[in-house]
């Protein structure tokens, strides 16, 4: 990949200028550890203090949802981030949450194990939405057309928009997510594809250009609907735990599996065939961005 500067990698982290945005100090530190030490950190509680605010939130939950058949929903993959939230829901919380799937058409089997066991351990109810294949394929297809970095925005607009379609429809105003601090601190850079939200213009723009098929069924909850008409029309809202417990990678592989039989992945994300593929080869050889690197950073950080 052409670099537009000299070559640099912060010397806290393994950051470096593959990110072209990317501002060092004069210690050499980016401005990923930089934003990390001066406005995550200080507010990052996983001691008494999260675990009183994360009790504060459950007993808010179950106050508003006890006239309901489940207090909340939670995506779960299959990957330890979302495995590990279903297990703090239930067994440290002590809510009553749905487990929602989407099945886009790239699941590992290990993954759908997963699920079953976390499902079948923790006795709680699924629900599964399955994507149409030929809108999934055609999509995904555009996009790769279109050459774009973020080849896994089809993916991620189907599980997003999936989940708050069918949270809103049920009357489920309580989404637990796996998104935390300890796997996840620091932002993307936009130029791998780091973009918050459901962008539809470009959804539209790409399959107008290289789509075959209609998008009947595919679903979409753009951005500004999620922002505006979900929060404060129909009072969702979005709790994220593992930032108020103790998230260690290990112990919660080590955790899941001698409780349930859950078997870890080698890489994050790699619970998906596509995203796999995506992350590990398509990227890295044609941008030379390696999300590995994301990872890394993440587990330096995390051992502060």
């Amino acid at each position: 990949m052409e670099q537009t500067r000299p070559y640099q990698i912060c010397t806290k982290t393994i950051m470096d200028t593959t990110d072209p945005n990317i501002i060092f100090n004069e210690k050499g530190e980016s401005d990923y550890y930089t934003n990390f030490k001066e406005n995550i950190e200080p507010n990052w509680h996983t001691d008494q203090q999260g675990y009183d605010e994360l009790m504060k939130i459950a007993d808010r939950i179950k106050k508003t949802s006890k006239n309901k058949d489940f207090d909340c929903i939670i995506g779960l993959s299959g990957g330890l981030d979302s495995s590990y939230a279903a297990y703090v829901a239930k067994e440290i919380i002590g809510i009553r949450p749905l487990i929602f799937h989407v099945d886009a058409g790239w699941n590992t089997d290990k993954a759908v194990g997963n699920i079953e066991k976390l499902i079948n351990g923790l006795n709680l109810d699924l629900y599964t939405e399955v994507i149409n294949w030929e809108e999934m394929k055609d999509l995904q297809v555009a996009f790769l057309k279109s050459q774009i970095s973020d080849q896994d925005l089809p993916q991620d607009y189907a599980f997003f928009s999936a989940l708050y379609k069918f949270a809103r429809k049920n009357k489920i105003n309580y989404v637990l997510t796996g998104s935390n601090f300890s796997t996840e601190c620091c932002r993307e850079p936009e130029e791998w594809g780091g973009f918050p939200g459901i962008d539809t213009t470009l959804v539209k723009d790409i399959h107008s250009k290289f789509g075959k098929r209609p998008l009947k069924t595919f679903p979409l909850v753009d951005i500004l609907s999620y922002k505006i008409l979900y929060k404060y029309v129909y009072g969702m809202e979005v709790f994220k735990p593992l930032n108020l417990v103790p998230f260690n990678k290990k112990d919660a592989e080590t955790l899941l599996v001698d409780k349930f039989g859950w078997e870890p992945f080698q890489h994050k994300h790699h619970e998906s065939r596509f995203t796999r593929f995506y992350e590990d080869y398509w990227l890295p050889r044609k941008f030379g961005y390696q999300k590995e690197k994301l990872t890394f950073r993440h587990l330096s950080l995390q051992d502060r």
